[in-house]
């Protein structure tokens, strides 16, 4: 019964929410439906490269998207030869090899503000990420996912 009040105690206090996932851009890590527990302590601020992050849509507002966050305040990204470069340095999603963007993407070296994000899906040819809407403001950060519990044979911690 300990168990259960703590878990009720974290979503009743706001500090873990519980979100669908709505398209395929972060597939194979995350699927459309999957159901996942967010982290909402840990905002713009706070998360780190590497982490996948539920977030306001720039465009629609309202609508909460699902990326992996690429670059963070104070880094410079860049394509060169159609691969997208943080710092200097070819970037791939964990345990990827990098790769060349799937479109053309007219993307100039810029340099992240202090309230910005740069984010992708890990499905690279099915993603509507950064590359294509710009920088997230940190502030649109609604938390960082933690855990898979949806499907259960897709149960898991993410990464």
């Amino acid at each position: 019964m300990t168990i259960l009040g703590l878990i009720f105690g974290l979503f009743a206090f706001g500090l873990v929410g519980n979100y669908e996932i709505v398209s395929n851009s972060m597939s194979p890590t995350l699927q459309k439906g999957d159901r996942v527990l967010v982290d909402q302590r840990e905002r713009g601020d706070h998360v780190e490269v590497g982490d996948i992050i539920a977030f306001a849509d720039v465009e629609r507002s309202g609508e909460l998207l699902t990326k992996r966050v690429a670059a963070r305040q104070g880094q410079s990204v860049a394509v060169v030869r159609n691969y997208l470069v943080i710092d200097g340095r070819p970037w791939a999603p964990p345990g990827q090899a990098p790769a060349p963007l799937p479109r053309d993407v007219g993307l100039h070296a810029l340099k992240l503000s202090q309230d910005q994000l740069y984010v992708l899906g890990d499905n690279r040819g099915l993603s509507e990420d950064s590359l294509y809407f710009g920088p997230v403001p940190s502030n649109n950060v609604r938390g960082r996912l933690l855990f898979k519990y949806w499907p259960l044979g897709r149960i898991g911690w993410i990464r």
